[in-house]
């Protein structure tokens, strides 16, 4: 029986479709985690991590040396045939692991630039890859300046966070000032590991967001596919919706494409699934960022009923050394998803579930809060308070039909203290 590691998990789609792909395959799964709480917290975890997982190894992920000792332990043991991570926090050791034991792995060297905000657009820039006008800063003071120069407004945002956490469209600078001491105030991340001293401010772009999803494999760079989002939030960039395949024409999705490709190629990855955000503005595609492995948010649910083959079980294979060959990339069908926000405060009624889960077209509607709850302020996405899943002869109509379920179903509030901030 092969044998294959995971260091961590997304909580939010890919992550446990990953487990389960990999025990479909009849793989021996161990699971590196510095501990489990937040999975069995989140709905289905506890289930994912009794069927699909053999043997768990507690130890600090988010930290290259004693990962590394963890792993080569079990390695001796029984040698492992692969090891990954599709959480975003511990991509990197998971890489130099992988290196170590002589695996197949991306070069740990792009994932470093990959996973800093900073050193991505730092690359981009040396190599004409479109970005948003950006300063790197590390006073308050700096980023201040940087605000004016560039103009407001403008986002402050943290190099090394994922999910929309401190990400700030700031329009005077106070607010500048304010969301600069906020991401410096912590001496770690949301993950525990130290916190960069850089902070990035850049030009606020007007335009509409996709993703594009990027397969890497065998020194090629490929588009999976393009998927549009939907952001809210106010001044925040929150994620509320994403519907597979785009629905945009066909030269716009070709330059956003081949931009994905160049600031892929640009960063260096060069194996597993990348997803690359975009802004397509009036001067044309703008980098948003890089992520050096699969979607989370759902997307590769999304990606998987659209075209009919398990995007977690490619990059499993890849990871196994198996060749992802020619990959039929036409989608047969079209899905989305629509993420629920509700006031800020107590819960006071759920309902209407059962009237939107019976609409055709609809896979899944569920919602994570209950009388009693608390749903704070939408600010990051882990503040949306539910979904509903479809899928549909094309993604605009599942998109459609996702939006009208989504109205059926209410997450009533009352007003409550002010949550401490974040």
């Amino acid at each position: 029986m092969r044998r294959i590691g995971f260091v961590e998990s997304n909580r939010s789609g890919s992550g446990f479709d990953a487990l389960r792909a990999a025990r479909g395959l009849g793989l021996h799964v161990t699971f590196f985690s510095c501990g489990l709480d937040r999975y069995h917290a989140t709905p289905g975890g506890t289930e994912v991590l009794e069927t699909c997982v053999d043997e768990f190894v507690s130890c600090p992920t988010h930290e290259l040396e004693p990962l590394l000792e963890a792993v080569k332990a079990v390695d001796a043991a029984k040698p492992l045939d692969a090891l990954l991570s599709v959480a975003e926090y511990e991509v990197i050791q998971a890489a130099e692991a992988a290196r170590q034991l002589g695996l197949p792995g991306p070069d740990p060297a792009a994932i470093r630039i990959a996973r800093d905000k900073a050193a991505q657009r730092r690359r981009w820039a040396a190599r004409g890859v479109p970005v948003p006008e950006f300063r790197v800063v590390t006073t308050a003071e700096q980023a201040v300046r940087a605000a004016a120069e560039i103009g407001f407004p403008c986002v402050v945002k943290a190099v090394d966070e994922t999910s929309g956490a401190h990400v700030v469209r700031c329009t005077t600078p106070a607010e500048v000032t304010g969301t600069f001491t906020a991401i410096r105030s912590a001496a770690t991340n949301r993950r525990g590991q130290p916190r960069s001293p850089e902070v990035l401010v850049e030009e606020c772009l007007v335009g509409f967001e996709v993703s594009v999803e990027i397969l890497a494999d065998a020194g090629t760079v490929r588009v999976l596919g393009v998927t549009d989002k939907i952001l809210g939030g106010r001044n925040r960039f929150v994620e509320l919706g994403h519907s597979f395949p785009t629905a945009l024409p066909g030269d716009v999705r070709r330059e956003l494409e081949a931009a994905a490709v160049a600031a892929t190629e640009a960063v260096g990855f060069d194996l597993g699934i990348a997803h690359v955000e975009i802004k397509y503005t009036g001067a044309g595609p703008k980098l948003i960022e890089i992520n050096p492995r699969p979607a989370g948010d759902r997307i590769t649910e999304l990606m998987d009923a659209s075209f009919g083959w398990c995007t977690m079980e490619l990059l499993i294979r890849q990871y196994l050394g198996e060749p992802a060959g020619d990959v039929v990339t036409e989608p047969a069908r079209g899905a989305a998803i629509r993420y629920l926000t509700a006031d800020p405060g107590i819960v006071t009624e759920v309902s209407g579930l059962d009237i939107a889960a019976a609409v055709p077209g609809v896979r899944e509607a569920g919602v994570s809060v209950e009388p009693g709850g608390r749903v704070d302020p939408l600010r990051v996405n882990e503040d949306r308070v539910g979904h509903v899943l479809t899928t549909a002869s094309d993604a605009y109509l599942a998109g459609r039909i996702a939006e009208a379920a989504a109205q059926q179903i209410v997450v009533g509030t009352r007003a409550d203290a002010p949550p401490m901030a974040r």
